[in-house]
């Protein structure tokens, strides 16, 4: 006999409703195990690389490593603690501060966020598969990439089809191998070349501005930092306790991410190449480098089915997407991959002026929620208006939207793209010292402050005893 139990988890884990804390996945090693394989499989490497067209490896170094943990830092603190608290996936968090439709308004952002990267994940999975081909000397076509997409797409499908325990245990196997993978490049960078000579290497291709270079291999990682805002709620909902989903993520996706960055920029640097997937062969042989692509290639798709099952919880808030079956709903997240099947090289080389423009999506509403949950509501929220959509619900304001934290993200990316275009490489002179996403987070976060105590909206978090009465907080 079906009491509902069942039916009731299924909601929470493939759904929206407030996971309890037995439903919950990770505890503290299975939260670092994912953070780290989320990190490493993900865009470090292609921020590594990115940043081997500007700077040396010292000066990439220092930015990559202060940026990635800035940034991190920056929209980690409310997330993490806000969604493992309450259970709740990020989009519906967000409410408090933008009320119940005006959520509405990120999920285009989120979803461009995670599906654009699980595309360019793919490609970088395509592109291992066909230099995996050209060490063994077969010289496949440059078909092999596109097939490689659809071949991973595919396979991200079936992990994400399955939920969070299935992601858990394919990251039990590959966060191992993709970290000996790591150490074994570090160790042929040094072996082969020495400390002397990746230091001596030069930028790919700088710019004549040297300072300019400086400020966007620092911006690139800032906004790498920020970018992890897609990602984040949905680890911190699926942890048992705070330290689980505060210090993983900061550890993990901000300094181990950065540390990893650092030595794709070496890689990048001596190899003369800014694709990842051409640096194995070269610095560790045939052998172990067809097994370092292998390795890699298996944490993009690790990394990708986590991207789609997030997105998947997403579109949740789509209302006629609302009770469709878990498997339909996956599908829609894939079809905009499906792009990287056809346009694999022309989407791939967008990779950093997309990793910039999320600094430009990000940053302010990581300084709007920062602002929101920390100094305005005091880290106290009404988990049952959060699914109250009526007119006197508590985060419902001017017809479900609020004006002031809108207004602020248009004003944050109007500050960011007024310091630095991504598009087009132009800089105001500030720019050098002041980065572009912290601009972006601090203003609109200024004022939005500021907005809300002059205009004397209520940020009440009654009734209290309502929301612990649905979830008691996990604190």
């Amino acid at each position: 006999m079906n009491d509902g139990t069942g039916d009731a988890s299924q909601a929470s884990v493939f759904g929206r409703l407030p996971l309890t804390i037995g439903e919950r996945e990770y505890g503290n090693p299975g939260a670092h195990a994912t953070c780290f394989a989320y990190a490493i499989a993900t865009w470090c490497f292609l921020v590594g690389s990115y940043a081997a067209d500007l700077v040396g490896a010292v000066e990439g170094t220092v930015c990559l490593l202060a940026g990635n943990v800035i940034g991190v830092f920056l929209t980690t603190m409310p997330l993490s603690l806000g969604c493992q608290r309450y259970g709740l996936e990020q989009m519906d968090f967000c409410k408090t501060a933008f009320g119940q439709q005006g959520s509405h308004v990120l999920l285009l952002f989120y979803l461009v966020n995670m599906l654009g990267w699980s595309g360019l994940l793919l490609v970088m999975f395509g592109n291992g598969i066909y230099n995996i081909g050209n060490a063994l000397e077969m010289h496949p076509g440059k078909w092999v990439v596109g097939a490689g997409v659809a071949l991973g797409i595919w396979l991200s499908y079936l992990i994400a089809l399955r939920g969070v325990h299935r992601l858990g245990m394919v990251n039990n196997f590959v966060t191992p191998a993709i970290g000996l993978v790591v150490l074994y490049m570090l160790y042929m960078l040094f072996s082969n070349f020495g400390w002397e000579a990746i230091a001596a290497a030069e930028p790919l291709d700088p710019t004549p501005d040297a300072a300019l270079n400086y400020a966007i291999v620092l911006e690139l990682g800032i906004a790498n930092g920020f970018s992890w805002w897609g990602g984040i709620g949905f680890i911190a909902r699926n942890t048992r306790t705070r330290r689980a989903a505060t210090y993983p993520q900061i550890l993990q996706l901000g300094l181990a991410s950065g540390i990893v960055s650092s030595i794709a920029l070496y890689s990048a640097l001596v190899v003369g190449s800014d694709d990842p997937t051409e640096w194995m062969v070269p610095l560790g042989g045939i052998a172990m480098g067809v097994v370092a692509l292998a390795f890699v290639a298996l944490a993009n798709i690790s990394s990708t089915a986590l991207s789609l099952y997030a997105s998947g919880l997403a579109l949740r808030h789509v209302p006629v997407l609302r009770h469709r079956p878990w498997w339909q709903i996956i599908v829609i997240t894939i079809v905009p991959c499906s792009l990287f099947v056809f346009w694999s090289q022309e989407l791939y080389d967008f990779g950093d002026a997309f990793l910039a423009y999320n600094g430009t999506m990000y940053a302010p509403i990581s300084g709007i929620v920062f602002v929101d949950f920390f100094l305005l509501r005091k880290q106290r929220i009404c988990l049952r208006s959060i699914f109250d959509n009526a007119p006197h619900g508590a985060y419902h304001y001017w017809k479900g939207f609020n004006p002031l934290a809108l207004g602020g993200v248009v004003l944050g990316q109007v500050v960011y793209f007024a310091l630095y275009n991504p598009a087009t490489g132009e800089a105001h002179w500030l720019f050098t010292y002041m980065p572009a996403s912290l601009a972006a987070f601090l203003v609109p976060a200024l004022l939005y402050w500021a907005g809300m105590k002059a205009a004397r909206v209520p940020v009440s978090h009654t009734p209290r005893g309502a929301a612990d009465g649905l979830l008691a907080p996990n604190i």
